[in-house]
C-alpha cells in the first residue's frame, strides 16, 4: 500500500513505550514482513477487519522504511488508511464493530504468528494494539502496532531440514454445535472434566462391553430355542453394537496414546477439513502442567510447490503417524510431522 498523506494528524510514539525492552529496526522491520506474509495472505478473504490489520502494518512499515517515528492514529486515520470514506465524527464507531471481528480473529491466531516468528528466529512479533480513551472530549482511542517478545519455551528451536516444512498452528476453527462449548476454548482435564472425559472412554467401554457380553450370553444359552431368523438378527446387532463401540471409543484410546490425531468429523462443523485433536500440556496458574484437549489445524507451504500441506492420517504406508501432504500433489510431495518442533523432512 502506498502511503499516504493523511488529512489526519498522527502522534508518534517512542519505540521505548510500548515495550520493557525494544527491537531493532532491522528486528521490526522482519516482523512487520512476517505479520503481512502470515496474517494477511493475498488468498484470505478481504474483510474490513484484514484491510485495517494489513493498512497499519503496511503504514508502520513504510515509515520504519523511512526512517520516521512510530505512531499510533485515532479512528479516522485507520479509517483513510484502509480506504474507507467516513466523516470523522462517525470513524469511531464504524471502527469499534471493525476492530471487535479482528480481535476475535487475533486472538485466534496468534499462537500461529509466534510460531511462524520463532521458526524464523526473530524475538520479536508484530501485532496490531488498541490503546482505550482517558476519556473526555477529544480523548479517542488509538491504534498502532506493537512489537511483542516472544514467549519463551522449553527447549530449542529445530532447524529446518534440507527440503523440510515449517508447520504452523492454526485454531481458527469452528466445531460442531453440539460441541462447541465444550471444545471450542480447549477442554481442560480437571476437575469434572476430567472425570467426564474419563467417563466417556472407561463408561462406554464398560457400556459397549456389557451389551455384547448379553448378546453372548442370549446366543449360547438360547441358541437351541431360537428360530434362525432371530439368531441372525442377534449377531447383526452384536457387529452393529462393536462397530459403534470402535467407532466412538477408538478415538479416546489413541488420543491417551499419541497425544495427536485426525479430530473425527462428528466433532467438525461441515466447512472444515484437515483438523487435528490434540491434549497439549498447558501450565496452569499453580505451576503444574495440564492436559488441554483442543481442535487445530497444523498446515505449512509446500517447499517443492508453494502449495498448502494438511497433516493426513499415515494409514497403512506410516502406520501410527500423521503426515503433511501437499493439496496439489499428495501423492508426491509427502512430509513427516514433529508435534515438538513443528517441522517436517521430506518423506519421498
Amino acid at each position: 500500500m502506498a502511503h499516504r498523506n493523511l488529512s489526519i494528524q498522527i502522534k508518534s510514539i517512542d519505540a521505548s513505550s510500548s515495550n520493557d525492552s525494544s527491537p531493532t529496526p532491522a528486528e521490526e522491520e522482519a516482523a512487520l514482513e512476517a505479520f503481512l506474509a502470515f496474517f494477511c495472505r493475498p488468498d484470505d478473504r478481504e474483510t474490513w477487519a484484514l484491510k485495517v490489520a494489513r493498512a497499519l502494518a503496511e503504514t508502520a512499515l513504510e515509515r520504519l522504511r523511512d526512517g520516521k517515528q512510530r505512531a499510533e492514529f485515532n479512528s479516522a486515520n485507520v479509517a483513510e488508511m484502509a480506504g474507507h470514506t467516513v466523516a470523522p465524527e462517525a470513524a469511531t464507531s464504524w471502527l469499534s464493530g471493525i476492530w471487535s471481528k479482528l480481535k476475535r480473529s487475533l486472538d485466534e491466531r496468534e499462537p500461529g504468528m509466534q510460531d511462524t516468528i520463532r521458526q524464523a528466529s526473530l524475538p520479536y512479533y508484530a501485532w496490531p494494539r488498541k490503546a482505550a480513551s482517558g476519556g473526555g472530549a477529544g480523548h479517542s482511542s488509538t491504534y498502532a502496532m506493537d512489537f511483542i517478545r516472544l514467549p519463551e519455551v522449553e527447549g530449542e528451536t529445530a532447524p529446518l531440514p534440507p527440503g523440510g516444512i515449517a508447520y504452523v498452528r492454526d485454531v481458527t476453527l469452528r466445531p460442531a454445535f453440539w460441541v462447541r462449548p465444550l471444545v471450542e476454548a480447549g477442554f481442560a482435564l480437571k476437575g469434572w472434566r476430567r472425570y467426564l472425559f474419563l467417563g466417556y472412554g472407561l463408561g462406554g467401554l464398560a457400556f459397549v462391553g456389557g451389551l455384547l457380553i448379553l448378546l453372548w450370553t442370549i446366543l449360547t444359552t438360547q441358541a437351541t430355542r431360537l428360530p434362525s431368523g432371530e439368531i441372525f438378527t442377534l449377531l447383526l446387532l452384536a457387529g452393529m453394537v462393536a462397530w459403534a463401540g470402535y467407532t466412538f471409543l477408538r478415538p479416546f484410546w489413541r488420543l491417551i496414546d499419541l497425544r495427536i490425531i485426525m479430530a473425527p468429523d462428528a466433532l467438525l462443523s461441515l466447512r472444515e477439513r484437515g483438523v487435528q485433536l490434540e491434549a497439549a500440556k498447558d501450565p496452569s496458574e499453580d505451576g503444574q502442567s495440564v492436559r488441554i484437549i483442543r481442535l487445530v489445524r497444523y498446515s505449512g507451504r509446500c517447499p517443492i510447490c508453494g502449495e498448502i500441506v494438511h497433516l493426513q492420517d499415515g494409514r497403512t504406508e506410516f502406520p501410527g503417524r500423521l503426515v503433511g501432504r501437499c493439496d496439489e500433489h499428495p501423492a508426491e510431495h509427502v512430509f513427516s510431522f514433529d508435534r515438538h518442533t513443528k517441522v517436517g523432512k521430506p518423506l519421498r
